[in-house]
């Protein structure tokens, strides 16, 4: 047998003894789990519907929002309560003494006026008198009118809308994040079943390298190319496996679970073909979905309200008032029923600016939001037509990226047949499979990008917390 026939020999029953679809990079399957210990939290299954779920309810920026209800709730009934009546009580027992002169009170000058009669009378007036003074009584206020008031209740019921606006805005921003991270969670597993198989494919060609030398076929070089690839290989699956630490722990948290909780992702990167949409269509559901543009239209007419609220301040303002009860020296001594009754007006008249220093800084606002309101339609927008031609582009992406990944593994399995046959070293057989790696990855990365351009849309529409995995690209 020549030597040209025992390399062939060999090379046969390497490619037998390795497989063909090995050689191309096929997954392995995953390694058996490992037994539970009582000590680590239960794997939570969780689907992309679940996490979007979950962070609505749990998600600290929804709670934040929700409780915020509460507290304008509590800002309009303060405001409402400025045209409710107000009714006091008060109870009061004092001893007082008090000097007479000090008053501006001369008794004895006044008797000398009286003449000769008084002035020979045995009158003696003390300069200081001490007393008990007891007084009980009920205080009933009403404002009548005042239009600046009115306007600020009708300012913090409006912003009651603004709130549950800002609710609404809020759990759109989370259920997009939260199934942007999912994505994330699957694409970093699927970059660790990638560097898996490179990590296995590596090995196996650097196998095949060594037996290659030990017929004298290959050399040492090629024997160390082929290790340095693998122990390359290796550090990127290191790598993978912490990114899909970080993923994880980032997706526990923005779905409000224990981050040690070992996640079990139901759902996978799917690809769904881009259905053509009218851009004026979309445009209109976004202006009537998106939280955004409700809330610059909320906060819009709170503005004018506080406008309205602050030229009503030169306006003049009407309440009565009313009150009844008991006074006299104790309450069981020299006690008498005593009441008042009466109206008031109050006309402002000048308060050295601060008026027109409010109306100033109100209208400011309003032109403020105004602005706001302008620039979030022009950005509402922006996010439709970007995301849509960013969706277009990168579905062209993944069938790029697919038509990478077949050509790289036609061109290991060429490449080894060359190195296998002694017709050539490894270094085709490295290059290939670096190629062959990078396309692997290549394909991953653009099926999660696609796949984060529909949340980005979906988003851009007001439909973010909708958006199901397994439809079509058009959310």
């Amino acid at each position: 047998m020549n030597a040209m026939t025992a390399r062939k020999a060999v090379a046969a029953c390497l490619v037998i003894a390795t497989g063909a679809t090995a050689w191309a990079g096929a997954p392995a399957a995953p390694p058996p789990p490992a037994a539970a210990s009582t000590s680590t939290p239960a794997t939570a299954a969780l689907s992309l519907r679940d996490a979007v779920d979950r962070a609505m309810a749990a998600n600290v920026q929804t709670l934040l929002a929700d409780a915020r209800r509460d507290e304008v709730a509590g800002d309009r009934r303060e405001a409402r309560a400025a045209f409710l009546p107000h009714v006091s009580a008060n109870v009061s027992q004092a001893r007082r003494q008090n000097n007479l002169a000090a008053q501006g009170l001369n008794i004895q000058s006044a008797l000398d006026s009286l003449g000769p009669a008084a002035q020979n009378a045995d009158i003696s007036v003390p300069d200081v008198v001490t007393y008990n003074s007891f007084d009980a009584r009920a205080e009933l206020r009403q404002n009548l009118f005042d239009y600046s008031a009115w306007q600020q209740y009708k300012s913090a019921k409006l912003g009651e809308r603004v709130a549950a606006d800002q609710l609404a805005l809020a759990r759109e921003q989370v259920a997009s994040q939260a199934a942007l991270d999912y994505v994330g969670a699957l694409a970093a597993r699927a970059s660790v079943d990638a560097a898996r198989a490179d990590l296995e494919l590596a090995d196996r060609l650097a196998d095949l390298a060594v037996d290659q030398e030990n017929v004298g076929i290959a050399t040492g070089v090629d024997v160390t190319r082929a290790q340095t690839r693998q122990a390359r290989a290796r550090a990127r699956l290191a790598q993978a496996r912490t990114n899909r630490t970080r993923a994880d722990i980032r997706l526990a948290r923005t779905v409000g679970m224990p981050l040690d909780t070992p996640l079990a992702l139901s759902d996978d990167l799917h690809y769904s073909a881009v259905v053509d949409g009218d851009i004026e269509t979309d445009l209109d559901s976004a202006y009537a979905s998106r939280a955004e543009l409700r809330l610059a239209q909320g906060q819009l007419a709170v503005r004018r309200a506080q406008l309205a609220g602050a030229r009503g301040a030169r306006l003049p303002s009407l309440s009565a008032s009313a009150t009844y009860g008991e006074s006299g020296n104790t309450y069981h001594e020299n006690v008498e029923d005593t009441y008042t009754i009466g109206a008031q007006i109050e006309v402002p008249i000048f308060d050295g600016g601060a008026i027109s220093a409010r109306i100033d800084s109100a209208a400011s606002r309003l032109d403020q939001q105004r602005i706001r309101y302008r620039d979030t339609r022009t950005q509402i927008e922006q996010d439709v037509r970007v995301a849509r031609r960013t969706l277009h582009t990168l579905a062209d992406q993944v069938r790029a990226a697919e038509s990478a990944f077949e050509l790289a593994s036609r061109e290991l399995g060429l490449s080894r047949d060359r190195f296998a046959e002694g017709i050539s070293d490894n270094v085709e057989v490295i290059d290939a499979q670096a190629a062959l790696a990078d396309a692997r990855n290549g394909r991953v990365a653009a099926l999660a990008d696609y796949t984060r351009a529909r949340i980005n849309l979906a988003a851009a529409l007001g439909r973010a917390s909708r958006f199901r995995l397994y439809e079509p690209a058009t959310p």
